[in-house]
This record gives structure tokens, C-alpha cells and sequence, in this order.
């Protein structure tokens, strides 16, 4: 039977994140579905498409109250449905990582592989944690991020951040720590497409979600390294792969590596898309 890719967007973005990929995918045969995380492809304020930054700032958000179970039980009702026709690859990239962990925690039994792309794999502390760790001592998008950040997480319980800034230095940072290989009219295109909120999820207990070994372990696995990454250093994705081998020394990662810096496969989805192909074979 035909497989179908079920794909979780990361960060700061929506299911419309995937669709180059969709489309590379649909050239070469296959059955995708990119899922939009609880709160997410609602569209965007007019305060954020004016930049009135004052009432930009001061707007309540779809996802303050969003958790780490919401995530996971709504992907899980996904690939519960597509399920009926066939087998279930189910991909993440970044912090997508941590709902799919969590669907394969869930139901195991109804993936037939989980793949991550530069994606979160916690496995011996909660992924918050992970980020001040060594291995992400070099990373560049946090702190270009801090440069776009609109609001206090603790104070409104979500991260806020203006991807349409009009500072060129803050443009090229950001540039710099998703993908300088894309050109700066194509970032820009991606840039347009990313959602200002995100779920303050470094400090919120619900997306404290480990690989289970009973149940992610019994799951074939994949990871996809990017070599250029300067937002998920390789380090850090050296880690999660290399934990996660540990707690299933029978099932061990199956390691692909593709080029480009974090979000450039996004845009030029050609490399990585032969090897979400070959998972089908």
C-alpha cells in the first residue's frame, strides 16, 4: 500500500511551510499531509501586516493556552485517520520534534517509521533543558530571535516575535540563523509565512516529552542531520542520536545527512526529499 508522510511544521510556523516540500514529494509519487499544530493557520492580525507594533504587542494570542498533550492529540487523530489507507510515515523538524516523539509514545503501533529533521529527541531531560547545554553553546537563532521578540514570555505566558522587522541587521541575523543559503528574497518569502507566536514551551511542564523506550523504541527511526545547520548546531543533533541509541541499543537511529543550514531544505527541498523517498522503498 501507498504510505502516506504526515508532516509537523516547527517553530514559529504553520502546515504552509511544508508545501515546496509537498510539491518535491508529489513530483517523485507520493501521499503527503502536513498537519497545523493547535493554534496555528489561523492567518495574521492586521496590526501585525501594518506593523502598528503598540497594538501589535498588546493583541491576546490563539496559543497562550496551548499544551504539549494538545499537540501530541491532534497529530495522533491525524495519523489515526490516514492510517485507514495505508502505512504512516510521520515527520518533524526543529521543535516538531517533540510532537512526534510524543505521537510515537502514543501509538507506536500505527507509525510505520518517525524521521526527524534537525528535530528535538529528548531522551534524558526535558528539552528545555537540552538548549543550555554545551552543544548548543553556538547556536544563532536564539540570539537573533531575542532581537524580534515583542513581549515578555513570563509575563503573557507565550513567545511573541516580529518576523516582518524592518531592521536590515536583524533581517541578516535571522538570515544568517535559518538558512543563508537561500537568497535574501527567498527567506523573505519564507519569513512572510511564519505565525508571530509560539507556546512558551522552555518554561511549560506539558512539553517536558521524552522518548519512552516501551513504546517510541519499538518505532524504526530516522534522523536527518543538517551539516550547515547554525540554529540546531550538529552537536546537538550528534546528542539526541547518540542518547537515543542508548536507550534502544536494538533499534538504533538511522542517520541521513543533507546540506543546507537549518530551514534551507524548506526552500530547496530536492536533497531531502530523495531521502524521506527512500522510506517508502
Amino acid at each position: 500500500m501507498i504510505p502516506t508522510y504526515v508532516f509537523v511544521h516547527p517553530s514559529g510556523s504553520n502546515s504552509r511551510v511544508w508545501t515546496p516540500m509537498q510539491r518535491e514529494m508529489a513530483f517523485r509519487g507520493h501521499r503527503t499531509l502536513a498537519v497545523d499544530l493547535p493554534g496555528r493557520g489561523t492567518g495574521f492580525t492586521s496590526a501585525y501586516q501594518t506593523q502598528d507594533l503598540a497594538a501589535f504587542a498588546a493583541e491576546p494570542s490563539p496559543i497562550a493556552d496551548v499544551t504539549g498533550p494538545q499537540w501530541v492529540g491532534h497529530v495522533a487523530d491525524a495519523v489515526r485517520r490516514v492510517r485507514e489507507h495505508g502505512p504512516v510515515i510521520l515527520v518533524g523538524h526543529s521543535l516538531g520534534g517533540l510532537t512526534i516523539t510524543g505521537v510515537a509514545n502514543e501509538i507506536p503501533d500505527l507509525l510505520d517509521r518517525v524521521v526527524y529533521i534537525a528535530a528535538q529527541c529528548p531522551v534524558t531531560m526535558a528539552g528545555a533543558d537540552y538548549v543550555n547545554e554545551p552543544e548548543w553553546a553556538s547556536s544563532a537563532l536564539f540570539p537573533a530571535t531575542a532581537r524580534i521578540t515583542m513581549t515578555d514570555p513570563a509575563e503573557r505566558g507565550y513567545i511573541r516575535l516580529n518576523w516582518r522587522t524592518t531592521d536590515p541587521a536583524v533581517f541578516d541575523a535571522l538570515h544568517h540563523a535559518l538558512g543563508a543559503e537561500a537568497t535574501p528574497n527567498g527567506f523573505a518569502a519564507t519569513l512572510n509565512g511564519f505565525e508571530p507566536d509560539e507556546v512558551w514551551w522552555q518554561t511549560n511542564p506539558t512539553f517536558d516529552i521524552r522518548v519512552d523506550k516501551a513504546t517510541w523504541g519499538r518505532v524504526p527511526h530516522s534522523f536527518i542531520r543538517l551539516t550547515g545547520d547554525k540554529s540546531m548546531p550538529p552537536a546537538a543533533q550528534e546528542r539526541y542520536i547518540r542518547e537515543a541509541d542508548e536507550l534502544t541499543p536494538d533499534n538504533l537511529f538511522d542517520v541521513h545527512y543533507a546540506s543546507g543550514g537549518h530551514g534551507t531544505f524548506l526552500t530547496k527541498p530536492a536533497e531531502v526529499a530523495g531521502i524521506l523517498s527512500g522510506f517508502s522503498q
